[in-house]
């Protein structure tokens, strides 16, 4: 990978798990889009998939499921840390201390189904475009994202419904939940395609990446970069 690639992988990464917080923090406003209610959330969340699929086409999938577990584990030391400080004395009073506190600490039920169904859904993102690169190698890149987003981004609202609230809603309900915001942020998901045209297919010097050890010598491990 050249240096200038390089680079481009790390701002990509960086923009991947901005865009992660981005749309945990406008989940906070609600919005009517396309006719449906639902979330700012599900604007910035689309984004996610493509720039996995950026990341993807840069690195290759080792290092975009290593991406993605990196999100998560951000997006859960970032939760505690919110929750930590609203519990804090704070320099308010009671009624915006408790407000805050609503907006910092989310329930547990909620917040383990946000990162199973983002986990769960890139991986199934990641496994989709492998196998559409495997399948037609550098030709049709809009359909890799187009497909994987397609599958992903139901999967993952279908995902954090059945988690978070199964047992408490209607099937009405979780219709009226899943399909609104699932059209907006396929909406969305499909305009950030031509993202993939950004960046540049991976050199084949990544596929060492997975031959490599920790143990390995430095020369051994240069030879496999060769």
């Amino acid at each position: 990978m050249s240096i200038r690639n390089l680079h481009i992988l790390i701002l990509v990464s960086v923009a991947y798990v901005a865009a992660q917080m981005v749309a945990d923090i406008s989940n906070l406003r609600s919005l009517t889009l396309f006719g449906y209610a639902t979330a700012a959330f599900s604007i910035a969340y689309p984004l996610t998939f493509t720039l996995r699929d950026m990341a993807h086409k840069l690195a290759g999938p080792y290092v975009a499921r290593t991406l993605i577990l990196a999100a998560a584990v951000i997006y859960l030391v970032a939760q505690a840390f919110f929750a930590i400080i609203s519990g804090m004395s704070p320099a308010m009073t009671e009624e915006e201390r408790i407000t805050l506190s609503k907006l910092l600490e989310p329930e547990f039920r909620i917040l383990i189904a946000a990162v199973a169904a983002s986990v769960v859904s890139q991986l199934v993102d990641t496994e989709i475009y492998t196998r559409w690169v495997d399948r037609f190698g550098g030709a049709h890149q809009w359909g890799r994202v187009l497909v994987s987003n397609l599958i992903s981004i139901p999967l993952d609202r279908i995902l954090f419904l059945a988690i978070a609230f199964l047992g408490g809603w209607t099937g009405e309900q979780f219709v009226a939940a899943f399909v609104g915001t699932t059209i907006v942020r396929l909406v969305f998901g499909i305009i950030s395609i031509p993202g993939i045209y950004l960046v540049e297919e991976h050199s084949e010097d990544w596929i060492h990446i997975t031959e490599i050890r920790h143990t390995d010598p430095p020369s051994f491990a240069r030879s496999k970069g060769e």
